[in-house]
């Protein structure tokens, strides 16, 4: 058995203490489309001789007609099992039958908004689904369903805050799981792109981004406990880890240990306004540059450096864009001009030790001339 009640046969006032049934020709939108008021003393109500379809639209045999306003001071029971002397408890309007439907079935036509909707209790099927759902007939469409959750599976609080799990939501969007509360973002190949799993998740191990599709592979983790601006994406696109004001694109505030190579960006079509460096002049400030070791305040003895400092290295060379910071690209710049300054001098050296033996040899060869 399956019956439809259509709310055009009434209108419920669901937090007051009365029910009030208007007629089916009201649509909510123009007092002109209401029919003439019967008298409140004397409200009419005629047996209709029409027959209808189940839709509810046209009244049929046995049907009752109120043209005027209808107040139930109590309880309603609606349904073929509501039974005299119905026990209503603190049921205001009650439902009552083997599929319990409620149809909003607007009468209106273009251009105002007319689907109909339907609260719908339970599939009619065997082995059905229990479920209480909301569905757009005219589109046919299933937009919203509720099956046999847990307490406070939904809820909203009066701040608007939005509790998953949890009925004390402490921000916009909470959710509470006794195990790894997370988001599932899942893309399918119904529109032409290639389906894709991803989660979003944490637990007491860690935050975590999971390629469920690629594997359940964590490209993405955050321990507890890591401290402020771990990583730390600026305004500006600058990257810091460790430091909450990046500098540069990445800036990293403390050690940085790499399991590979660092490879600078070095290409001709990267670079322009070339000069040419006098050797013999980087060679003179590389002599007169301070070299000492030492270690970063707070790292402690054990862990020595040697090098200069950037003040002393900017003012013998006046390279990079600050006097605290030494480029690796700058520093083997230095040493390669260096060498090659040096090589020019052991070249010259040579030269001139080549000719002065040749000079040696010549005297040499007079001498043992002489001496025969």
């Amino acid at each position: 058995m399956h019956r439809t009640l259509s709310v055009a046969a009434f209108v419920v006032g669901a937090f007051a203490s009365t029910v009030s049934f208007a007629a089916d020709t009201v649509d909510g939108r123009s007092a002109a489309s209401r029919p003439a008021a019967a008298s409140a003393s004397a409200p009419a109500a005629t047996p209709q001789p029409a027959a209808r379809t189940d839709v509810g639209t046209t009244p049929q045999p046995n049907d009752t007609v109120v043209a005027d306003d209808q107040i139930v001071q109590g309880s309603q029971c609606v349904g073929l099992d509501c039974v005299d002397n119905e026990s209503f408890g603190f049921d205001t309007l009650r439902l009552k039958e083997n599929n319990t439907r409620i149809v909003f079935f607007d009468t209106s036509v273009d251009p105002f908004p007319n689907h109909h909707w339907q609260l719908t209790a339970n599939d009619t099927q065997t082995g059905g689904n229990n479920r209480f759902s909301i569905e757009d007939l005219t589109a046919a469409t299933i937009p919203f369903t509720v099956r046999s959750a847990p307490n406070d599976s939904l809820y909203i609080g009066d701040t608007g805050d939005i509790g998953i799990g949890t009925g004390a939501p402490a921000f916009d969007v909470h959710i509470l799981k006794t195990d790894t509360p997370g988001v599932r973002l899942d893309q399918s190949n119904a529109g032409g792109f290639t389906a894709q799993t991803w989660d979003v998740a944490g637990n007491e191990a860690n935050f975590f981004v999971r390629d469920v599709t690629g594997g359940s592979l964590l490209p993405f983790r955050i321990r507890p406990g890591a401290p402020t601006s771990s990583l730390d994406i600026s305004a500006s696109g600058n990257v810091g880890i460790g430091t909450a004001s990046p500098a540069a694109k990445l800036d990293v505030a403390g050690d940085m240990l790499v399991h590979g190579t660092i490879a600078q960006l070095s290409s001709r079509s990267a670079k322009e306004h070339f000069v040419p460096v006098d050797g013999a002049g980087v060679l003179a400030r590389l002599a007169a540059l301070p070299i000492s070791t030492w270690n970063y305040i707070g790292a402690g003895d054990g862990d020595r450096h040697l090098g200069p400092v950037a003040e002393d290295f900017h003012a013998a060379f006046g390279l990079g864009a600050s006097d605290h910071f030494v480029a690796p690209t700058d520093v083997a710049g230095v040493a390669l001009a260096s060498v090659k300054a040096l090589q020019d001098q052991v070249r010259e050296r040579d030269e001139r030790i080549d000719r002065l033996e040749a000079r040696l040899r010549e005297l040499e060869d007079l001498i043992r001339h002489d001496a025969h």
